[in-house]
């Protein structure tokens, strides 16, 4: 059942998703896509939690699409589905609140995805990486090509194509595709207390932050500035309690306990 193959636990406010098929080192078949999808969305609409860890179960991060239960191929006929609005990433580039990979394990073709659409990895000792489509004669999909240049740059996202080659955690980092890496047993921990200081800090502002960043990506500075203008002016006037809070806890020397969002944003 899809249900207990991807669960989702929520601990005050940080929810955590977890792919749990250790059996195939956390392979998705076509439940598991759409039950992602659905826990993805379920957590954007979600306005208690304020941070998302997604890793995976036992050995393995995700290794991929569950090859046994899916014909890639276009044979008898068949062809592929084209509609960008069907994308099963979409709604995790997409979820409002600051996401969190821990990579436990092996991360390859949609694993790999999955990791780079989160905005921060943490990544264990033990985790590997790979760009693998080539091995089973497939373009990247997943997203990977789009995702991986953003993160590791032009001329690495092609080595790493063209080779398949399979890195492991230290050379992840070192060319900007992980942010830290930890011992295997200090994963989990170090992913949660990222996520808590994230959530504990004002979560209308950072979720704000967010899109900012990411749509200022295909902006010019000029057309940024409105972002960043129209930004300022629904964290103000939708959380300047929060801007209030961070002010009284500074001259108090406290932390400060943020409260978020309230009333509905204008979309």
């Amino acid at each position: 059942m899809a249900q207990d193959t991807i669960l989702v636990d929520i601990d005050g406010h940080v929810a955590t998703i977890t792919m749990n098929r250790p059996d195939v080192l956390n392979a998705l078949a076509h439940e598991q896509f759409e039950a992602l999808q659905d826990a993805w969305r379920a957590l954007n609409d979600d306005d208690d939690v304020r941070a998302v860890i997604v890793t995976g179960a036992g050995r393995g991060f995700c290794s991929g699409a569950d090859l046994i239960n899916f014909d890639l191929s276009s044979r008898e006929g068949r062809r592929p589905v084209i509609d960008a609005s069907q994308d099963w990433l979409k709604p995790l580039l997409e979820i409002k609140q600051p996401t969190i990979a821990a990579v436990n394990g092996v991360a390859v073709g949609a694993g790999l995805g999955i990791a780079l659409a989160c905005d921060i990895r943490i990544a264990s000792e033990a985790a590997r990486f790979s760009a693998i489509f080539k091995r089973i004669g497939m373009v990247a999909t997943d997203g990977v090509a789009w995702l991986l240049p953003r993160h590791v740059g032009l001329g690495k996202t092609l080595e790493l194509v063209y080779s398949g080659d399979i890195i492991d955690a230290r050379e992840a980092e070192r060319i900007g595709m992980v942010n830290e890496v930890v011992p295997a047993d200090r994963l989990m921990a170090r992913a949660r207390e990222l996520a808590q200081s994230i959530a504990d800090g004002p979560p209308l502002a950072l979720q704000l932050s967010k899109k900012m960043i990411y749509g200022g990506l295909s902006l010019s500075y000029e057309e940024y500035l409105v972002t960043q203008q129209y930004s300022s002016l629904v964290n103000r006037t939708y959380a300047s309690h929060d801007i209030q809070e961070g002010a009284r806890a500074s001259k108090e020397k406290r932390p400060p306990r943020f409260r978020g969002m309230t009333g509905a944003p204008p979309a």
